[in-house]
């Protein structure tokens, strides 16, 4: 019985037939989504020998659990987390020669001054991978022009989800369902609609000593049940992005800081076109648009007034965050 990717097939075909979408999507994105599902089909086929020659776990747990390595309080690396970044790096590189920015690759400099880059996260939800949430994790890759993000994929490692967004051409998603793979493209984000009406999703600090003062506010403001219909505190893949404005969720709030970082460039960018290609905000906790060089906390909000209204519950107990 083949390994590696279920559903690779379909996701192929699919891609093949994109032309067929009420947001057709360019050459250069289909290119994208082929080379992210051939690379994680290698790379997870890779695993899967490699944890049989073991001889542990199952095929669906995603990860040999001896090869984890913590680089710091819950950040996580293992071998598929590498194997991605390899498979990955190769496929991107046979498409368009230009510097790979990799979470799991050497420190680079400043990307905002290149022409064009490749913003790679081999694996982004590697915690809920080691936990076997394999619907929740994935890799997430990016085309860069001046450190601005053009095209944006993703794809989740049970194969269910393939997911697309263009600057200026909005968001498609490829979703594998029991009548077969579709292809849905994703509205604009509702223009009605209050914050006590909806639901937000916070990503925590693993670590809570190193939260960031205005999240821990915002988040102890919230918890009051004053101000929204629900919250969900944890640390969520952040293909969570893909899904504001449905079942009410409105905003996901991001724990960040300069001294602390938790979301960098790879987290952060390829979520940013997917939200603004709705018709959202990616702002800082300042009120303005996230600058991945200013790390500080994040909100990622269907409408700017929603945005704005967590943002004056920080301001209305202790002034505006500096």
């Amino acid at each position: 019985m083949r390994s590696g990717l279920p559903f690779r097939s379909d996701l192929l075909r699919s891609v093949e037939t994109a032309e067929r979408t009420d947001r057709p999507l360019s050459a250069a994105a289909l290119d994208m989504a082929r080379a992210v599902i051939e690379a994680t089909d290698g790379a997870l086929r890779e695993n899967d020998s490699q944890a049989a020659g073991h001889g542990v776990g199952e095929l669906s747990s995603g990860v040999d659990g001896r090869s984890i390595t913590e680089k710091s309080v819950g950040d996580y690396v293992t071998a598929l987390d590498l194997s991605l970044d390899r498979h990955l790096s190769r496929a991107l590189t046979a498409i368009n020669p230009v510097p790979i920015i990799s979470e799991e690759g050497p420190s680079t400099t400043d990307f905002h001054a290149l022409p064009k880059a490749w913003l790679v996260d081999p694996l982004d939800g590697t915690t809920a991978s080691i936990c076997g949430e394999m619907g929740l994790c994935g890799p997430m890759v990016a085309i860069l022009e001046r450190g601005e993000p053009r095209i944006s994929v993703m794809l989740t490692l049970d194969g269910t989800t393939l997911g697309v967004a263009e600057h200026g051409g909005g968001a498609v998603l490829l979703r594998v369902m029991e009548n077969g793979p579709r292809w849905l493209p994703i509205p604009d984000f509702a223009s009605s609609g209050r914050l006590k009406d909806g639901c937000l999703l916070l990503n925590l600090q693993s670590d809570a000593s190193r939260s960031h003062p205005a999240f821990v506010k915002l988040h102890d403001h919230l918890r009051t049940g004053a101000h929204t219909m629900a919250i969900e505190s944890r640390v969520p893949h952040s293909m969570a992005a893909l899904g504001l404005g449905a079942k009410r969720r409105l905003a996901v709030i991001h724990d960040n800081s300069a001294e602390s970082p938790k979301q960098m460039a790879w987290d952060t960018l390829p979520v940013k076109l997917w939200v603004e290609e709705r018709g959202g905000v990616y702002w800082g906790i300042d009120g303005q648009p996230y600058d991945v060089r200013r790390p500080i906390p994040i909100i990622a909000a269907a409408r700017a007034e929603i945005a704005e209204q967590l943002i004056a519950l920080i301001e209305r107990q202790a002034g505006t965050p500096s």
